[in-house]
């Protein structure tokens, strides 16, 4: 065990302890109580009077602006996903602070928890930043397909959004404690640096918790 987690656990003792999808996606219940989180260790087409069949360009331009539609839901449904996977262990680590000053965890299950959640935090930024990357270059393809796509392509933007958020405190957090794991600074601030991060956690995590119901609730998106 690190110098650093020695230290942050031994001042855990004396004082404290702190939603994709998509796509068919049955995200997190929107009544997660945050109020429990806890998580982190220490550190143109034709006229239509025209009987004749559509132009052969009409067919492909149609299809083309669906796959194009379909597309970008789908990119940004990974986004999402991916999001949401990292806010997910964020939302773990936090809670297992919150529940070993509570009491309702041991030190050894809190240890456990932060642990693996710890380990999983390289993949889920990883993840998270090629979707972003990929579904950037979908941007724009739903624009001419309103109705059910429009307000999905709304939902599925602000879940994003919002689980983007609590993945940015994850990445902040997975970085400090490599920081004072790499001696970039002490035990004691390592710990004021936590203790920070899991009062400030709930905020980003409830936001993301209610993004996820909106986007449950909203129509799905059949382009093709």
């Amino acid at each position: 065990m690190s110098r650093a987690r020695h230290a942050i656990h031994r001042h855990l003792r004396s004082r404290w302890a702190v939603a994709g999808l998509v796509g068919a996606v049955a995200l997190v219940a929107a009544g997660t109580a945050i109020a429990q989180l806890g998580s982190d260790d220490e550190p143109s087409s034709q006229p239509s009077h025209v009987a004749s069949s559509p132009s052969p360009s009409a067919t492909p331009t149609v299809q083309s602006s669906a796959d194009a539609c379909a597309a970008e839901i789908r990119t940004t449904e990974a986004v999402v996903t991916a999001a949401h996977t990292a806010a997910g262990h964020w939302r773990e680590h936090v809670q297992a602070r919150t529940d070993l000053l509570s009491g309702k965890n041991s030190e050894e299950t809190t240890k456990a928890i932060w642990k693996r959640t710890r380990l999983a935090g390289p993949t889920d930024i990883a993840t998270l930043k090629a979707a972003i990357t990929a579904q950037a270059k979908a941007q724009g393809g739903c624009a001419k397909l309103p109705g059910a796509c429009s307000q999905r392509r709304t939902a599925l933007d602000r879940a994003a959004s919002a689980n983007e958020a609590a993945a940015r405190d994850w990445e902040n957090h997975l970085a400090a404690m490599a920081a004072h794991a790499a001696g970039a600074f002490d035990a004691d601030h390592a710990q004021q640096m936590w203790v920070a991060a899991w009062t400030a956690a709930p905020k980003n995590l409830n936001a993301a918790a209610q993004a996820d119901a909106a986007l449950a609730a909203a129509p799905a998106c059949r382009p093709s």
